[in-house]
């Protein structure tokens, strides 16, 4: 009997326990199951406007027809959810309730996660009425109006820029896009019909839209564009065939060196407004010649300059090179007393070579980077048949051992630059094509070290010695990459730091606009490092405008 109910008492605590399981288990499922439970927006004068939440369509809609005043492009999403471990992101940027902005003159999806495991999207559509005699958009297709186009305000008539236009982009001459809500308006300026895209308007000062519609109502809209008094840099810094670019910092100026078969110089005090040197621009008054010339083909080029300055005197390091002939093409150096040249052979070098590739063992050895370390003289150089380093000698002007080399990267690299940052030196080079106009697939991408001579490696710690791959594919990170109006950028400078300690970084792209293979133009991007010390050009693409600018 006793045995009986002490059975009796043990199934009992094991069912308890299994209740609670369930229980439990029930709970955790019902938590996982997230889904928002309201949600509201504010328009641009704080009102607030409740929409429908449908849970099983996963449809967020307005319960009735917006007012036509109401911005739809500038409302701030409020939202509920039904558990606090639910949060919401909009292409992948994190939403915050009350808070966020986001365009809804469009669909606009919101992706509901529980932890990391995502669980549903939602889908928000807002309508609202639509006001006769009115703009469905207008805007500037001004590559350097990107970043201020004007918003506008149905309630007041007004069609204005939230972001204040530099005081350096000339809006004295643009032609405005617009679209309208009825297709048998007219617009006019002035008594003069309109048509989108054609007309070009001074707009420094106000200029007024009226919009005439069948019935013979009309409508008029004030574009104001707010203009400020500061300076914003507009890319490309220099438009033309500016390839390579080298710089060095010399006193309250800087010297960029540029080329497209000869070696060109330019002066700056601010990183962005360049002047030539010369004339003329040219720094060497002869090419030297010291590779072996094939007929048939173009003259050999000095291309990738790399300048210096040290024991008293500025040191360039070029490249000779006739276009395919990579086993005989080399290096050289000029010196001169003065930035801008004329830059000579060194003493007892008359010809200024330091080697080519059959000497030197690298198949198209070009694009040298000098690099000075505890009483050391160091040259990196190589394009896409491995990236080497070898010690020069103590004036740095010949190689102290032709036998003695020290390879750092694979072969589908070019175009070094090494940069000391804290504990690591970052080894820049340029992978893809990069002379194909519109079809270049130059980029910049970067690994690094503790060690001068390596192992250079990735992100993810990838030794770039074992990357030979064309393109390098699937690399990170990559530092800069093209997109729809600049093609193929790389080739970079080395960073330039100002005294506010933000870093500065030259380098060469194509314009979609401008796709002759010649016209590589000089660009500049302000170089930003994340928390675990890696560095990315603006937004990993070039910007057309960059609103801070260097301080010196």
């Amino acid at each position: 009997m006793k045995k009986s109910k002490r059975l009796l008492a043990g199934y009992l605590i094991v069912m308890a326990f299994s209740l609670m399981n369930i229980a439990c288990k029930e709970s955790e499922n019902k938590i996982k199951d997230g889904e928002i439970t309201q949600f509201v927006v504010w328009d641009q004068n704080s009102t607030k406007h409740e929409l429908h939440v449908n849970n099983v369509k996963n449809i967020i809609s307005n319960k009735e027809t917006f007012p036509v005043n109401v911005n739809l492009s500038r409302l701030v999403a409020e939202f509920k959810t039904n558990y606090e471990s639910v949060i919401l992101k909009v292409d992948d940027a994190l939403q915050q309730s009350g808070k966020t902005r986001n365009d809804f003159t469009k669909e606009v999806v919101y992706d509901l996660y529980v932890g990391d495991a995502k669980q549903r999207s939602y889908t928000v559509l807002i309508t609202k009425g639509v006001l006769a005699n009115s703009f469905q958009s207008f805007s500037f297709n001004e590559k350097e109006m990107e970043n201020y186009q004007p918003i506008i305000n149905e309630e007041t008539g007004e069609i204005s820029n939230e972001n204040e236009i530099p005081k350096n982009i000339n809006i004295s001459d643009l032609a405005p896009v617009f679209t309208l809500m009825e297709r048998g308006a007219t617009v006019k300026v002035n008594g003069v019909k309109q048509v989108s895209g054609v007309q070009r308007h001074d707009f420094s000062k106000p200029i007024v839209y009226t919009i005439e519609g069948e019935d013979g109502s009309s409508r008029s809209y004030t574009v104001d564009l707010k203009q400020g008094d500061f300076v914003a840099i507009k890319n490309p810094v220099m438009s033309g065939s500016y390839a390579d670019p080298t710089v060095i910092h010399v006193g309250n100026e800087f010297y960029t060196y540029v080329t497209s078969g000869r070696v060109r110089g330019y002066r700056s005090s601010d990183l962005f407004n360049w002047r030539s040197i010369g004339p003329p621009s040219e720094v060497f008054t002869t090419r030297p010649d010291f590779v072996e010339v094939v007929s048939g083909k173009d003259a050999p080029g000095m291309w990738a300059p790399d300048i210096n300055y040290f024991d008293g005197k500025y040191v360039m390091y070029y490249s000779i090179s006739q276009w395919g002939e990579g086993a005989k093409c080399g290096i050289g150096v000029g010196v001169s007393n003065l930035p801008q040249g004329p830059f000579v052979p060194p003493a007892g070098n008359p010809n200024g070579k330091l080697f080519i590739s059959t000497e030197i063992g690298v198949h198209n050895s070009i694009d040298p980077c000098f690099y000075e370390e505890n009483g050391k003289r160091y040259l990196f150089w190589g394009s896409f048949h491995g990236l080497y380093m070898t010690e020069l000698t103590a004036d740095g002007m010949a190689v102290k051992d032709m036998g003695q080399k020290t390879k750092v990267a694979g072969k589908a690299f070019e175009a070094t630059y090494i940069h000391k940052r804290e504990n690591y030196y970052y080894l820049f080079a340029s992978v893809g094509g990069c002379c194909d106009g519109v079809n270049s697939s130059y980029k910049v991408v970067v690994g690094r070290s503790q060690n001068l001579a390596g192992p250079y490696v990735s992100r993810g710690g990838v030794d770039m010695n074992t990357i030979d791959a064309w393109g390098a594919t699937g690399f990170d990170p990559i530092v800069l990459q093209g997109n729809d109006t600049y093609i193929g950028p790389g080739h970079n400078a080395r960073i330039i730091t100002d005294k506010n300690g933000v870093d500065w970084m030259l380098y060469h792209s194509y314009i979609k606009e401008n796709n002759t293979v010649g016209s590589r133009n000089l660009m500049l991007g302000k170089v930003n490092w994340d928390n675990d010390g890696w560095p990315i050009v603006d937004n990993g693409t070039p910007s057309p405008i960059l609103t801070e600018i260097p301080v010196f």
